[in-house]
């Protein structure tokens, strides 16, 4: 079972934690120093890359400054009320700033806009303006930004980057990848571009190059998360599972897995034979805030594919515990799914009635459940009651793409009732209905008895 890819979403949404809001936590001191150092300036005198203030705007900017320490919001409401067509850049950049620190998206990418209608080569304001775009998933408005800044002399490691994020998020894994490395170039250290280039050479399926670069760079910061996840994504791509095992194992004994790793690592162990210390995984993600329903479900049928019943059980358990803490916490599918689970558990366990009357309660459900009304009839059948076995199988019979297996069952009843040409009849059917050479071998096996 694959581990989900880190994905450039991921990065992008990182951005909100570390590039992005380094960058916007500026917003609050980024005011009182514009103003301190272009005081004596005029608009006529701006750069065409920088803006400047006069000095009515600069006063109105350390005012907005104070207040902005304490209250963000108030501070963009009060400096919204005096942005103008005449206002400089500086005042709705500023503006852009407090409106991206509070996350309102979508003011901030208004004054950032206007920002670059009055001084298109305003560097700042544009690569705030495509963190937006990549926050938001629009990478085409981000990549013809920041293409910008490529064309007009003016790319930078940030913003090259950010390049390589909007490439990523279009799918253009090479242009992704030249513009990470082009970032590396100017920063050789930089990890955001060292995992977008990784990230970019998994796209591709160049798993061997992101493994080898992988392995230099959580040699260097073992306690990234997502590099875990990725290494063991790597791994399972090129069918190394017990190196993808040791990844997410080494991740959780960091204590840095989150519940998919873990989940992922409680698969891994199944399919290595070692139920023990999948429960133990799948237990770490139960305890951990928001497990995911649908992994612990997964996990309690594969267990019961594994005999594991007591593993199961607790799975089943734990899952309605969730529910019972907040009802809300599973779907419609994923509560049938729960019943069917503990019925098949039922059933293993040899508890024909408590089955019995769960695989009925899925049919009140769904009447047209074909899975549960073949269950049903292998539980008539495994007790002796042909006749309640061979309704519930001519029920699911008549459910489209269920016709092959219903005949088999039906067919089996037969040869175990010595009616061996009703059983040709059936299975002949079944092959008309799906061709299956296990089908075709017991009809052949059945046709030497009907002789």
């Amino acid at each position: 079972m694959m581990v989900d890819k880190i994905t450039v979403s991921q990065n992008v949404a990182k951005l909100r934690s570390a590039g992005c809001v380094r960058f916007i936590a500026l917003a609050a001191v980024i005011v009182p120093a514009c103003c301190g150092r272009l005081h004596a300036q005029t608009r006529e005198g701006q750069k065409d890359s920088e803006p400047t203030v006069t000095r009515e705007e600069a006063a109105l900017l350390e005012r907005i400054a104070e207040v902005s320490a304490t209250n963000i919001n108030a501070a963009a409401a009060l400096l919204a009320a005096e942005v103008s067509e005449d206002t400089g850049a500086a005042i709705d950049f500023t503006l852009g700033n407090l409106y991206f620190q509070s996350e309102q998206f979508d003011s901030a990418a208004t004054a950032y806009r206007r920002v670059l209608e009055k001084m298109p080569r305003f560097r700042r304001a544009r690569l705030n303006l495509s963190r937006i775009y990549l926050l938001q998933e629009k990478p085409a408005e981000a990549v013809r930004l920041l293409q910008y800044l490529v064309l007009s002399g003016q790319p930078d490691m940030d913003g090259l980057v950010l390049l390589g994020h909007a490439f990523a998020l279009e799918e253009h894994p090479v242009s992704a990848e030249n513009a990470y490395r082009q970032a590396l170039l100017l920063d050789a250290g930089n990890t955001d571009a060292l995992v977008g280039l990784i990230q970019s050479l998994m796209n591709q399926s160049r798993y061997r190059e992101g493994v080898n670069l992988l392995d230099e760079l959580l040699q260097q910061q073992p306690g990234r998360r997502e590099l875990w996840s990725l290494s063991a994504s790597a791994r399972l791509a090129l069918a190394e599972q017990d190196k993808a095992l040791a990844a997410l194992e080494t991740a959780r004994r960091l204590g840095i897995a989150d519940n998919e790793m873990l989940a992922t690592l409680g698969d891994l162990y199944l399919n290595s034979n070692q139920p023990d210390d999948a429960a133990s995984a799948f237990k770490e993600v139960i305890k951990n805030p928001d497990p995911p329903p649908e992994r612990l479900l997964r996990a309690a049928e594969a267990f019961l594919l594994a005999d594991e019943w007591r593993h199961a059980g607790e799975m089943i358990r734990q899952v309605e515990e969730l529910r019972g803490a907040s009802p809300d916490s599973l779907n419609p599918d994923q509560n049938t799914q729960l019943l069917r689970l503990k019925g098949n558990l039922a059933r293993l366990q040899g508890r024909r009635e408590a089955a019995v009357e769960i695989y009925s309660q899925l049919l009140g459900i769904d009447p047209l459940d074909a899975r549960t009304l073949i269950m049903l009839g292998d539980l008539h059948r495994e007790s002796g009651a042909l006749e309640e076995a061979l309704m519930s199988y001519e029920r699911a019979g008549r459910i489209s793409g269920h016709e092959a297996e219903a005949l088999v069952c039906q067919a089996q009843i037969e040869v175990e009732r010595a009616r061996y040409p009703r059983a040709v009849e059936l299975l002949e059917t079944a092959q008309a209905f799906r061709d299956q050479p296990h089908v075709a071998r017991y009809l052949e096996q059945v046709r030497r008895l009907a002789r």
